[in-house]
């Protein structure tokens, strides 16, 4: 049976013999047999069912359907030549544009600030950065990669790697506490105002460790919102007590603004996830940003 890519073996064959003029010459630049060349001439007219050439024992001329495709031809495999270049470029040099869906906050308080040096790094990807809280269907919906705190399954057709993982810490401003004593264990923390996330795939309970000992605190907050930077302006402005992932709230405690609580007490880490819909390596656009993902976390 002949396969579909015989037939751009057969017009460059052909393409060579014509623009070479002879059988000869176009073996010769091809570094096939001369008989090679003929036989595959003949091929591609039996299935074009046409005669593309004039032969004789002395010359060879195109006929008005060898006109026609030897045109056609050189414009194909120009096209394909130029296909090819761009493929085997990208291997070297990452480009094209790039979709990636990640929570809200992650992409605001830990990528988002360090993505200019990712762009500097490869001038030639365009990046298209979504903010969602839902977990998309990244080929229904056209992404390269997805990041959540959840894997995907053994059995979907998607890939997935574990980039790292990320722990809260309970911060107030120190403004707020002058007003209240400072707890010392989580369930202290009742008779303070609570601040509290609310969205999808978070659980409403605070649960700390403190060597074997686990304690789950049901906040009974005063102010809730489904924006990570809502509830760290209203903490650094005094309104309460806040439970923030590590990246949002470490400058901020470094700079005096907001004072972490309970710190002793560990909270469990929340991993983050890659997903994506092709191999990594064939792909170096992907490829390089999940590496650079990768090391924010290291």
């Amino acid at each position: 049976m002949r396969r579909e890519n015989d037939k751009f073996h057969l017009m460059n064959v052909f393409h060579q013999v014509a623009i070479k003029g002879s059988f000869t010459k176009a073996a010769q630049s091809l570094g096939m047999t001369t008989s090679s060349v003929s036989k595959a001439v003949s091929q591609l007219e039996n299935t074009l069912q046409t005669k593309l050439l004039n032969r004789t024992t002395r010359n060879q001329s195109l006929t008005d359907s060898g006109r026609i495709y030897v045109a056609t031809a050189q414009q194909m495999l120009g096209q394909l030549k130029d296909l090819e270049e761009r493929i085997q470029n990208q291997q070297f040099e990452p480009s094209g544009l790039l979709r990636v869906t990640m929570p809200s906050a992650l992409g605001q308080f830990f990528i988002g600030p360090k993505i200019h040096e990712f762009m500097h790094q490869y001038p030639k990807i365009r990046l298209d950065l979504v903010l969602s809280e839902n977990i998309v269907d990244i080929t229904e919906q056209g992404f390269d990669l997805a990041i959540r705190s959840v894997g995907v399954l053994a059995t979907s057709s998607l890939y997935c790697v574990q980039l790292g993982q990320h722990s809260q810490k309970l911060v107030a401003s120190p403004e707020y506490l002058t007003k209240c004593s400072l707890p010392n264990v989580p369930q202290d923390l009742h008779s303070l105002h609570l601040l509290a996330y609310q969205g999808p795939q978070i659980a409403k309970a605070w649960s700390f460790t403190h060597e074997d000992e686990v304690v789950e605190v049901e906040p009974d907050e005063i102010y809730t919102s489904n924006s990570y930077y809502a509830l760290l302006m209203a903490a650094k402005n005094g309104l309460g007590v806040a439970n923030l992932y590590q990246y949002m709230v470490d400058d901020e405690i470094k700079a005096g603004n907001l004072v972490q609580l309970l710190p002793q007490w560990q909270q469990l880490s929340r991993k983050r996830y890659a997903v994506f819909q092709q191999r990594r390596d064939s792909s170096p656009k992907l490829d390089v940003f999940i590496k650079f993902v990768s090391a924010l976390f290291t």
